[in-house]
Order: C-alpha cells, then sequence, then structure tokens
C-alpha cells in the first residue's frame, strides 16, 4: 500500500475509533436481548442446522447466528466483546467505503472525505461481506482476474446468508457497469455476452437465497400485515419515508430510534403528492444529466440500498435511521465529489481562491468534528435500555413500541406502577400492538387484576398467536391456580415455537406442582438442552431432585445456576 493511502487508512481508523469508543461503557440494550441474550441457539455450535432451518424474531440471518456463536464461546454475554465486534467491523467497512469509492473516482480526496463522513456516522457482517464482494468485483472488472470474480461470488453467498441487504449487490455492480463502463455496456453483444457470464451469477445467489428463506421462513416480512393497511397505502408510504430519509442526511439533528410517518390513506394526500414530485424531481435530473458518472452512482446507489428496507415485505416500521447504513455511502460519495470539485474549481482571482478554499477546509473539519460529536452523544443515549427508550420517547412521544419497551425497562427494574403506565400508554397509542397488550397483561396480574389481565393476554393471541403471549397467559392462570390452563396455555405456546426454552421450564413447574415429577424432569431437561446457560431451569430441575431425595444431584445443579447467575440471592440461600 502506498504511503499516503496508508497515511488516509489510518485518518478513517482514529475518526473510527474517537466516534465509537464511547460505545464500551454501553450495556445490552433492545434487540440485543432478542439476538444475543435469550437467543439459546447461540449456546452451542452444536445448533447450526437450526441456524439455516429457523429464523430469529422473523430475521433469515443463519451465517449472523453462526458468527454470534463464536463470539458467545469466547465470551459469552461479555458487552465489551460485541461492542468491540461492531467497530471492528464498522472500521473495516469504512476503510472498504474508502477503497471502493477510490476504485470508481480515482481521487483519493473524494474518497478520502466520502470514507471519513461515513466513518462517523454506525448486522455489520452481512454489509462487509457485501462491500467486499463488490470491491472485488469492481477490481475483475477493472484487470479481469478470474480470482477475484470467484471470490467475489463466494463472499456475496456469505454476505446473504448474513443479511438482506446483500441482495442488491448485483443491481448495485450493473449501476456500476453502466456509469463507469459506459461504452461497453451500451454495445449490444457485449453486454448480453456479460449478461450471462459476469451478471448471471450474481442474480443467481440472490435468488438461491431467496428461495431459501421462502422454504423456512415464507413469503413474508418481519410482521404480517402492511403498516398502511395494504401493500399500495403502505408504498404510498414509503415514498414520504425516502424524503424523510433525505432529509436526515442532509440535516442530521433530533436522531431517534423510532421515526413516526404518518401512513397515506389516499394519493390525493399532499404528503405524499409532494414526496413523489421530490423524488421524481431527483431522479428526473439525475437520468437527464447521467453524463456525470458520480453523481448518476451516488443518486441510485441510494435508492437501490434502500430497497429491502421499503415495506414490500412488510416491516416493523415505516423508516429506522439503522436502515440508512449502506444508503448513506452515496450520500457521503456525493457530498465528498461535490466538495472537492468546488475546491478544485479555478477562481480567476487569487486573493478570492485563497479565502473560499481555506473557508472550505474550515467547514469540512467543522463538519466532521460535528458528525463525530453527533455520533459520541448519540452513543451515550444508547447506553442502556432506561436511557435509550427515555430518550427516544423525549423525542418522539406518540410511538406505542418505544413506550412498550420503556414499561418493560420499567419492569425489570421493579417498577410496577411505572411499568403498567407506559404500558396503557403504548395500547392506547396503537390498540393492536400485541407486544404492549401482552406486557400489559402481565402488569395487570402483578397488581391483582386478573380479570383484565386476561382480557389483555388474549385480545393479544387473537391479534397474533405469539408464542411468549401464550407463555404469559399460562403464568397469570398459574396464579390463579388453574392448573389444566396453564399446562395447555404452556403447549402452545411450545407448540409454535417448540425452542421456547421458558416455556418449557414454566411447563414443568407446573407438572412439579401438581405431583406429575417425571413430566417436571422431562420438560426441565428440555429446557436445559435448548439452553444450557438457563439458570433458572437449572435451579427449578435441582429444587426438584433435592424433593425427590438426589440430594447430590440437585447441589451440582444449584452450583449451576449460581455460576451462572451469582449475583442471585435465592441461589445464594439454596447453598447456604
Amino acid at each position: 500500500m502506498a504511503p499516503n493511502k496508508l497515511i488516509m487508512v489510518l485518518l478513517i481508523i482514529a475518526l473510527s475509533l474517537i466516534s465509537y469508543v464511547n460505545t464500551f461503557q454501553n450495556e445490552f440494550v433492545w434487540d440485543d436481548h432478542i439476538f444475543i441474550l435469550e437467543n439459546a441457539d447461540i449456546r452451542s455450535f452444536s445448533n447450526l442446522p437450526l441456524f439455516f432451518s429457523h429464523d430469529v424474531d422473523g430475521l433469515y440471518r443463519p451465517l449472523r447466528s453462526l458468527y454470534y456463536t463464536f463470539i458467545y464461546s469466547i465470551g459469552g454475554k461479555n458487552e465489551f466483546l460485541y461492542h468491540l465486534n461492531s467497530l471492528f467491523f464498522h472500521t473495516i467497512i469504512s476503510i472498504l467505503v474508502f477503497f471502493i469509492i477510490y476504485e470508481i473516482s480515482s481521487r483519493k480526496g473524494i474518497a478520502l472525505i466520502a470514507s471519513m463522513i461515513f466513518a462517523a456516522s454506525f448486522d455489520m457482517l452481512g454489509i462487509f461481506f457485501m462491500l467486499l464482494s463488490l470491491c472485488l468485483y469492481i477490481k475483475f472488472s477493472k484487470l479481469g482476474n478470474k480470482k477475484h470474480f470467484f471470490f467475489s461470488l463466494m463472499f456475496l453467498m456469505i454476505a446473504v446468508f448474513s443479511s438482506e441487504e446483500a441482495v442488491t449487490l448485483p443491481l448495485l455492480i450493473i449501476l456500476y457497469e453502466f456509469c463507469f463502463n459506459r461504452k461497453e455496456f451500451a454495445n449490444k453483444a457485449a453486454i448480453k455476452k456479460n449478461i450471462i457470464k459476469n451478471y448471471a451469477p450474481y442474480f443467481i445467489i440472490v435468488l438461491f437465497y431467496i428461495i431459501v428463506r421462502i422454504v423456512v421462513v415464507g413469503f413474508k416480512g418481519r410482521v404480517e400485515e402492511y403498516l398502511a393497511g395494504n401493500f399500495f397505502l403502505t408504498m404510498l408510504t414509503m415514498l414520504k419515508a425516502y424524503v424523510y430519509y433525505i432529509y436526515l442526511l442532509i440535516v442530521p439533528v433530533n436522531l431517534t430510534l423510532f421515526h413516526d410517518v404518518a401512513p397515506a390513506v389516499s394519493l390525493l394526500d399532499f404528503k405524499v403528492l409532494t414526496s413523489a414530485l421530490i423524488l421524481a424531481a431527483i431522479l428526473f435530473f439525475t437520468i437527464k444529466f447521467n453524463k456525470n458518472k458520480i453523481i448518476f452512482f451516488s443518486v441510485f446507489w441510494f435508492f437501490i440500498t434502500l430497497i429491502p428496507f421499503s415495506n414490500i415485505l412488510p416491516l416493523q416500521v415505516f423508516m429506522a435511521e439503522r436502515y440508512l447504513y449502506v444508503p448513506s455511502m452515496g450520500f457521503s460519495l456525493l457530498f465528498s465529489y461535490i466538495f472537492i470539485s468546488m475546491f478544485n474549481y479555478n477562481f480567476k482571482n487569487d486573493k478570492y481562491k485563497k479565502i473560499i478554499k481555506n473557508g472550505m477546509l474550515i467547514f469540512i473539519v467543522a463538519l466532521l468534528a460535528f458528525y463525530v460529536f453527533s455520533t459520541i452523544s448519540r452513543n451515550s443515549e444508547w447506553k442502556d435500555n432506561m436511557t435509550l427508550w427515555s430518550k427516544t420517547i423525549e423525542t418522539n412521544p406518540s410511538n406505542s413500541r418505544a413506550h412498550d419497551n420503556l414499561g418493560f425497562t420499567y419492569e425489570r427494574a421493579g417498577n410496577a406502577e411505572k411499568a403498567l403506565q407506559e404500558f396503557e400508554i403504548a395500547v392506547r397509542l396503537q390498540p393492536d400492538n400485541f407486544r404492549a397488550l401482552a406486557n400489559l397483561g402481565v402488569a395487570y396480574a402483578k397488581f391483582g387484576f386478573y380479570n383484565k389481565s386476561m382480557i389483555a393476554l388474549k385480545k393479544s393471541i387473537e391479534i397474533r398467536k405469539y408464542h411468549k403471549t401464550y407463555d404469559k397467559l399460562g403464568l397469570v392462570y398459574d396464579e390463579l391456580s388453574m392448573e389444566e390452563e396453564a399446562i395447555e396455555s404452556f403447549k402452545e405456546a411450545i407448540k409454535l415455537n417448540p425452542r421456547y426454552a421458558k416455556a418449557h421450564n414454566d411447563l414443568g413447574t407446573i407438572y412439579g406442582k401438581i405431583g406429575e415429577f417425571d413430566l417436571a424432569l422431562e420438560e426441565f431437561n428440555a429446557a436445559i438442552k435448548i439452553d444450557k446457560d438457563y439458570a433458572d431451569a437449572h435451579f427449578n430441575k435441582g429444587i426438584l431432585l433435592e424433593f425427590l431425595g438426589e440430594e447430590d444431584k440437585a447441589r451440582k445443579e444449584f452450583d449451576i445456576a449460581l455460576k451462572l447467575e451469582p449475583e442471585n440471592e435465592l441461589y445464594w440461600q439454596k447453598l447456604d
């Protein structure tokens, strides 16, 4: 690597570290609980076949699950290691952005500024392999080396099974060829040859992934219903979301986890029409002046890489800032290109030329400082769940999911009254929020409002049959000494998700209460087989073994439980 390139890479690394070093003080938050803390499958490499045959909360990313298993095997639930992993991949991705932009623009200044803007903004695994695949394809396109082509295909295969964003890579490759190999692209004979030889393998890999995903998950998104009620209205709403994304890239202020976008009700909606006109104008001028390769590539990179998040298959939200991670590369490239073009403009007056250039240098340094400061500040908001959801509600008070998550955080902290208030707000804001209804049902039960509790839980199940809701309903039945109903509810949870260890543990507890000790032991063992680090299952198994007079075996289970949760006072009491 040339010395000047090495210096630029070191600058990118330094900026990434400065921007994200404060994340190491953060706890696991939000979906970390789903994908890491509560994901029993990543506890053992023996679960590898499950990664390819099951989704995790509606996402089919088997190689990411495998990677998490690798990290878990090294550090368990150590937050530091997971934050280090994220920072490492973000830094490597930022370096890849530098080399990709340098390859397509042949200008180090554009590549450096674009990658530094990207580095100051944050599933990394799939994105890394996606960009690596693109980088190798560009090398292949320039040099004709088949090794680059082969490894590009191999990394695309890894990318698509790590993160859905990678399915757009074939379109990005065609975009690259159209922009930077236009003469050959315009040649009909050449394009026909390239479609078969160069492009088809990429589309075949993506098609293979889509087929596998449909077989495993079905033809559905993360939720079953379109957020606006149907596909057409959802697509109209996405016009507004796209314009809002552009605004956030230009003016990255008042950032929040969830951005509320009102569902469109008609094609004649004023905001829909305005958004359509803005997007049409952007596309019209980009296509009209398509001779400017960088601008054309940047704009269409943004639109192409947003496709997976366009609610073609229904998602949980219309828009989220994290969806801008890859699309922001297009914005970074566009901004740096315009900046360098203006900086290199040949001003006739030397005096003004010097003033303007110095002013532009000050501006770019100030802009990068603003991005770094904003990123550091935003990272602090992810310190823990209480900070994250409180801040989210502060910036977006009408978001039902944010209130639901804050309520759940209060519940875990032992503040049942605050939790109940937040769950009630969440349901009032979105009556069909099945998760909030289920959590509200549990909160009612804690205050002894069992009728209200069962109404909320059953209403949640009517909206969506969810294994965790059945488990919660079973616990309420248990509180009311309705053992038969509790058993049926736990069984239904297990039927919906046979690998839900908590339902096996809860069912085992009920069996123990009614004297079905063999069945209880079977369920505790099932829970432990699914999640070997499930402390409660080990403890409950120990209680049962102790009752049956097998004290040595019981003590081993208590020891395991205490080792897994050394702060649990109940476990300590059992070993005193």
